[in-house]
């Protein structure tokens, strides 16, 4: 009997072979028969799920932020289904959890940085990558921006906030962080990335 093959897993398989050829060495050789190599695949098995170049890499960069934005909502999702903390400390660190899973602090989300960053690089110029990228921009918004909401709807918020300003503020900050992390991790670790994150949210609270 001839074995059956769940065609998400494969596809999502050859989507993380993508990410290897990128991680190793960049987009631009990321190519179907490359790819297909990665994943110890026949190029014809690859060709079965994607009909083209650009159909297989819009699918791994919708994959890639996917995975990001996941791992945040998921700690987002917590967030907002408990009481927000009274002591300033507590909610700070609880805002700070949610948003350090868009940043590269370890070797998972560094490895999903770099891939990150190499797809959204070559959405300027590709129209194929366009959409993708905007979407992936909505979601990192969503996900700042519920952080920001639960963090003004407390008592202990700065007065005055202008939450599109703040968020966009924050997307900045988070962006920085990332590329210096992922290019000069010399001078960009991650017990910086947390101590500059936090910063930033303790100036969004009243002293």
């Amino acid at each position: 009997m001839p074995k059956i093959v769940n065609a998400d897993d494969r596809r999502e398989l050859v989507a993380d072979a993508v990410f290897e050829v990128i991680a190793e060495r960049g987009l631009t050789q990321a190519s179907l028969r490359t790819v297909a190599a990665q994943a110890g695949l026949a190029l014809g098995s690859v060709r079965h799920y994607f009909d083209n170049q650009a159909e297989l890499m819009e699918f791994a960069f919708r994959v890639n932020s996917e995975r990001i934005h996941l791992r945040a909502l998921d700690t987002l999702e917590l967030l907002e289904q408990e009481e927000l903390p009274a002591k300033r400390n507590d909610l700070l660190e609880k805002c700070a959890v949610v948003l350090e899973e868009l940043l590269p602090l370890d070797e998972a989300r560094r490895a999903d940085a770099v891939v990150h960053m190499e797809f959204m690089l070559d959405a300027r110029t590709n129209a194929g990558l366009l959409d993708a990228a905007q979407d992936d921009y909505r979601a990192t918004g969503a996900v700042v921006g519920r952080v920001l909401l639960a963090l003004m709807d407390s008592p202990l918020a700065v007065p005055g906030m202008v939450p599109v300003d703040e968020a966009e503020r924050l997307i900045a900050l988070l962006d920085g962080l990332s590329l210096r992390m992922v290019l000069q991790p010399a001078w960009a670790a991650p017990e910086q990335g947390r101590a500059t994150l936090r910063r930033h949210l303790a100036s969004l609270l009243m002293a």
